[in-house]
């Protein structure tokens, strides 16, 4: 059995991560999204309450497959979250599954930096997902899945300093995930 795993921080979920994850529902028997909020690579950790990041995905999930699971694993975690952990994680909770991970091209280039990568590269599959402006051809001897074709180049970043000036793109934000912003006061919304 398939067990594909997509983490990150989904602050906000936008529809670049909808589109990775219908994507991925093709090639797996279980999906689960890993929320974090702490992310060692990022410069700053996140301000938003752990229950908005989960109620904005379950918005996400409830209009693509309610089979989706998200675990809390790395949302529990104290200090930063680190992904070979959450491979231990899930290698001990699924032990029947092949695991893949899915990344995105940003993120592929720093993976030389992650905490225990060699190690990652051994216990996991990898489903990368291409970004625009990235080449991640200098990375070798790694199981991985190139998605070249995917063009969605979205930045949760930016759409929350886009919130934070008045503007909520509403083309890249659910139609729910929107109104739960606004209704939340979300990043500054009004």
């Amino acid at each position: 059995m398939k067990l594909v795993f997509f983490g990150g921080c989904f602050n906000p979920p936008h529809r670049g991560h909808v589109e990775i994850i219908r994507q991925c529902l093709n090639l797996c028997d279980k999906f689960i999204l890993m929320p974090t909020l702490n992310s060692p690579l990022k410069i700053i950790d996140s301000q938003t309450d752990p229950l908005h990041i989960m109620q904005m995905l379950n918005l996400v999930i409830r209009d693509i497959d309610i089979s989706i699971e998200i675990d809390t694993y790395d949302l529990t975690c104290s200090g930063p979250s680190y992904t070979i952990d959450t491979i231990r994680y899930l290698r001990d909770k699924y032990a029947d599954y092949s695991i893949s991970m899915v990344v995105g091209a940003d993120q592929m280039m720093k993976f030389e930096q992650w905490k225990d990568y060699h190690d990652i590269i051994n216990f996991v599959h990898i489903i990368c997902f291409n970004r625009k402006n990235y080449n991640i051809t200098h990375l070798s001897n790694i199981n991985l899945t190139w998605i070249e074709d995917f063009k969605i180049n979205i930045s949760s970043d930016e759409i929350r300093k886009d919130i934070l000036k008045g503007k909520l793109d509403k083309e890249n934000l659910s139609l729910a995930v929107k109104e739960y912003i606004i209704n939340n006061k979300l990043y500054g919304s009004k």
